[in-house]
């Protein structure tokens, strides 16, 4: 190796990369997307100028430069960038887009959880001795639902109460059928979202058997809508950790459950928040006689044509931007975006 021609030829894009190091390392949101991507090319470069002059040369001073500068935008690279943008806005765009992006695992757990549901119901009305099989301790809430005609008119504070124990209850199903999934390969999650598709299937055969399916149906939609939808987008996020344990790819099955694991968490909490938002409705108004029964129809409709209006057309395009992709894939653009002949 001449190291004199060395210095000479790539002295300046060393001190180009200590200064991009420099700005990113003092204003790291100032940085366009060119400044990022030149970084990334200086890094490749200078890490190979940096094996190169360790094994070939004794000049201690250049090698403690160079590796200066690599150490310095390895820190840059690989540190854990702080998001402060905790905006209503962006929260929603993040949610939006980890929805689009995994579309298909919510669609898995929406057709695990209906088809369960439709498939068992029919064939209760064909056996109801089959009804046994997944009432267990709900018994008595069947019973109590077929010898209902109508709902009592509620208070203020039995609404309170109601709302506490369904805002209690409901999110902890929905952060438990997604959390198994990573440890269980989705089997759980699998499991969980069939068993209450098969309780909504068994309840709803024995209200058709007394002729009862449209008063059970009208009470349930209202709140239904958002809390059915959380268990999904919950059973949703154990199916992407199932799958990323059960086929990791080119990745250890550790790095590919971490790799999941961004998406699957706001999947997580998505549920979480739809079962929220749906404890108050279930609590004021899905189970009050005082509003007709039409009335909570028409406001379950409303609300399923907002959530499907929602994450059908709200931020629309966002999943092509990067900045609300995962960290690992931001990199990964900027990369392929760096090595791409010009």
């Amino acid at each position: 190796m001449n190291e004199d021609q060395l210095v000479r030829r790539r002295s300046e894009e060393w001190r180009r990369a200590e200064l991009i190091v420099g700005k990113l390392e003092s204003a790291p949101k100032k940085m366009s997307e060119s400044n990022v991507s030149e970084f990334l090319r200086f890094y490749r470069r200078l890490s190979t100028d940096l094996a190169l002059v360790r094994t070939r040369s004794q000049n201690l001073p250049l090698i403690d430069y160079i590796n200066s500068i690599v150490a310095k935008a390895h820190a840059m690279l690989y540190r854990t960038p702080r998001n402060r943008n905790w905006s209503l806005e962006s929260v929603l765009a993040h949610a939006v887009v980890a929805f689009r992006r995994n579309k298909a695992f919510f669609w898995a757990a929406f057709g695990l959880f209906f088809a369960s549901g439709i498939a068992f119901y029919f064939l209760c009305l064909q056996n109801q001795d089959l009804v046994t099989t997944v009432s267990g301790p709900m018994a008595d809430s069947f019973d109590m639902w077929t010898q209902n005609d109508g709902h009592e008119v509620k208070g203020t504070e039995e609404g309170i109460l109601a709302t506490g124990m369904y805002a209690g209850n409901n999110p902890r199903v929905s952060i438990i059928a997604g959390a198994v999934g990573a440890g269980t390969g989705g089997l759980l999650s699998v499991y969980m979202l069939i068993q209450n598709g098969l309780i909504i299937g068994a309840l709803a055969s024995e209200m058709t058997r007394v002729q009862k399916l449209p008063f059970l149906l009208s009470s349930l939609i209202p709140h239904g809508v958002p809390e059915m939808m959380g268990i999904i987008f919950a059973g949703a996020a154990g199916l992407k950790f199932g799958w990323a344990l059960l086929s990791p790819g080119l990745h250890s099955r550790t790095d590919s459950l971490r790799r999941a694991g961004r998406d699957a968490l706001i999947f997580i909490l998505i549920g979480v928040i739809l079962c929220f938002i749906a404890a108050p409705i279930e609590g004021f108004f899905s189970f009050n006689g005082a509003f007709p029964q039409e009335l909570k129809v028409l406001a379950g409709v409303v609300g399923l044509a907002f959530w499907v209006s929602f994450w059908t057309f709200a931020f629309k395009g966002a999943e092509n931007d990067p900045k609300y992709w995962p960290e690992h894939e931001r990199l990964e653009h900027l990369e392929r975006q760096a090595s791409a002949p010009r």
